[in-house]
């Protein structure tokens, strides 16, 4: 489709402002940038009218906001702050929340029942982590289950496998793993070890890939290397079960919006055109019902 703008669900936009809502602490260029590589600080305001300036070389048609608040207490009131401008914005959109699973369970089940009065409510990461050994986690999902909610699993190398483990238990509840699994490295001893992991998470008959983050371990944006991850990604699940995410504004350390989709269209090109509107777009609409 040269020259024709791809339909796109960006499937992972972070948007905040940080200027009236102290719900974030980000990591800062040096030593301590948790390995992302940090050129700049985050911007303090990222909001729905620099996300389409953002994705502008992309027909964006729908959309996915991902938490990204420091503490699940904040999340609420992320939700309720995102709710207007999602409503002017005026394209259909989903929200990922989050819990702490240290509170109890009433509690932590009394807070997504407020949430999921929003219709747009769809699911949760859990920024904290999960012990997906502990039969709280799997009443956990169970209730997720329960309520058709979404889970966006945030694990990377070494920790990929132990989800998929816990999570066979729990068949019915649609997972989707992010940031194409949270590699560490992309040498080729990494790149075996994370290959093996995302087999056994790819075997889970309700999970997705989420094909975004890769500017987070390679530091640029680097077609060669994320067509590698997000090549055997497609092999494991099927396009059919991977979708494209941009991760902005995060990944605007990395290289421009225009950059990150032209990879994107450059790995859609070796496949067919059913194929690469599910990477694009129709992945994205199933698992997150949109």
């Amino acid at each position: 489709m040269a020259g024709t703008k791809r339909r796109f669900v960006d499937a992972h936009v972070h948007l905040w402002d940080l200027d009236h809502n102290p719900w974030y602490q980000f990591p800062l260029p040096g030593p301590n940038d948790f390995g992302l590589g940090l050129k700049t600080p985050f911007p303090d305001v990222y909001l729905w009218e620099d996300h389409l300036q953002t994705v502008a070389t992309a027909d964006l048609v729908k959309w996915v906001h991902v938490t990204a608040v420091s503490a699940a207490k904040d999340v609420e009131a992320e939700s309720a702050w995102l709710k207007p401008i999602a409503e002017k914005a005026g394209l259909p959109y989903a929200i990922i929340g989050s819990t702490d699973l240290s509170l109890p369970m009433d509690e932590i089940k009394a807070g997504l029942e407020r949430e999921m009065k929003n219709p747009a409510y769809r699911g949760l990461r859990l920024l904290g982590g999960a012990d997906y050994d502990s039969a709280k986690t799997d009443e956990f999902f169970a209730y997720m289950v329960s309520r058709g909610l979404v889970y966006d699993a945030v694990a990377n190398t070494g920790g990929i496998a132990t989800a998929a483990r816990g999570l066979k238990r729990h068949p019915d509840l649609t997972v989707v793993l992010e940031h194409t699994g949270w590699p560490l490295a992309y040498d080729d001893a990494h790149f075996e070890a994370w290959r093996a992991e995302m087999a056994e998470f790819a075997a889970l008959p309700n999970s997705y890939c989420k094909l975004s983050g890769m500017g987070m371990i390679v530091h640029r944006t680097d077609l060669a290397v994320f067509r590698k991850f997000f090549d055997e990604c497609i092999r494991l699940w099927g396009a059919n079960r991977c979708l494209f995410a941009g991760n902005f504004p995060v990944d605007l350390q990395y290289g421009s919006g225009a950059d990150l989709i032209a990879v994107f269209d450059a790995v859609a090109s070796n496949y067919s055109e059913a194929e690469a509107d599910d990477l694009f777009a129709g992945t994205a609409e199933r698992a997150y019902r949109i």
